[in-house]
């Protein structure tokens, strides 16, 4: 019967999740579909994740490793989609979980409503608490619809992970090496190529949100690559799809808020590096700060930062690192 059944090529790219690692692969080796192909990217990592791969690989023929030197999060995803030979496509990444029913969900209502990808909500899971992410009720939407959802980024989110493509989406689409935040460099490709998205209620997704991870990383290399990310799909989307330019725009403004946060955090000669850079930012947001309060679902403290924005001058870095200070302190977690 299974080989009647779609196959599905789950990717799960593996560095430095030694303690996470078994928990991740026992959600998907026991999912109640079992159509599967798994595939196990070890990107060069320094502990006994390749060892722990290899282990599972020996006890299920559905497994697939592929050990290679680091090349990033991309690199192994691009790596894992080379190899795969799925009817549908599918990310897992290797310090979350999933629910057991998880891909059998997904795909049964990908083909249900005959859908190009299927859309589960998610858990964000931490020591103080799991918020469930995700729309209250199933939604049926093409793709111009289900872009706004994507761009608005708070229902439905720029993760890879919590959804289920037909492979024949990745035709010449790849992860962007090299850069952090390569969720929302191709995420609108995929809705883009879309006919039909279904967006479906029920958490499948456990998300762990560690203090590592690149969310908390307040470098500026990395939280520029956040505002390159959303540049670049600005400028991409601008002609053909004027309808969200506003919004596209408050996006970009909205990254600019988590850098003026933690600018002075960074040493001067990582500053001096980002200084063109800067400069530009500051001058989009001049254009923009107003389609960014309109658009952007900030708190106080975000909408205080964000009218610095528009100024690349060192109060108003002083002030957002003060600001950002006291969301912390509140919070227990960067802005």
């Amino acid at each position: 019967m299974i080989g009647s059944e779609p196959k599905i090529s789950i990717i799960v790219p593996v560095y430095k999740v030694e303690p996470y690692l078994r928990k991740c692969l026992d959600s998907i080796v026991n999912q109640t579909y079992r159509n599967l192909q798994v595939i196990l990217v070890d990107d060069g990592s320094p502990d006994n994740c390749g060892r722990i791969c290899d282990e599972y690989a020996a006890k299920d023929s559905r497994i697939e490793v592929i050990h290679q030197e680091n090349g990033g999060l991309s690199a192994a995803r691009n790596a894992g989609l080379r190899l795969a030979t799925g009817d549908y496509i599918g990310f897992v990444d290797s310090d979350d979980w999933i629910e057991l029913d998880m891909y059998e969900y997904l795909l049964e209502n990908a083909l249900k409503y005959q859908a190009d990808i299927a859309v589960c909500g998610h858990k964000e899971c931490s020591t103080r608490c799991s918020i469930n992410r995700g729309v209250e009720k199933i939604q049926l939407l093409y793709n111009e619809l289900a872009l706004e959802l994507l761009i608005s980024d708070d229902v439905v989110q720029n993760f890879v992970w919590d959804k289920l493509y037909k492979s024949n989406l990745f035709h010449n689409i790849e992860f962007p090496e090299g850069r952090n935040y390569e969720d929302i460099a191709i995420m609108y490709k995929l809705f883009i190529s879309s006919s039909i998205l279904v967006f479906l209620p029920e958490s499948k997704y456990n998300y762990l949100q560690r203090s590592d991870s690149i969310l908390a990383d307040i470098s500026l290399n990395n939280r520029m690559n956040y505002y390159w990310a959303a540049k670049i799909r600005y400028e991409e989307m601008f002609d053909e799809w004027p309808q969200f330019r506003k919004m596209l725009a408050a996006k970009c403004v909205g990254a600019a808020v988590s850098i003026w946060s933690c600018y002075l955090a960074n040493s001067k000669s990582e500053r001096l590096l980002y200084d063109d850079d800067i400069r530009e930012l500051a001058d989009f947001c001049q254009l923009h700060y107003k389609a960014a309060l309109e658009y952007m679902h900030l708190g106080i403290t975000g909408r205080m930062i964000l009218r610095l924005t528009p100024y690349n001058k060192w109060w108003a870095f002083a002030l957002a690192s003060f600001f950002s200070w006291l969301y912390k302190l509140k919070h227990g977690r960067n802005l």
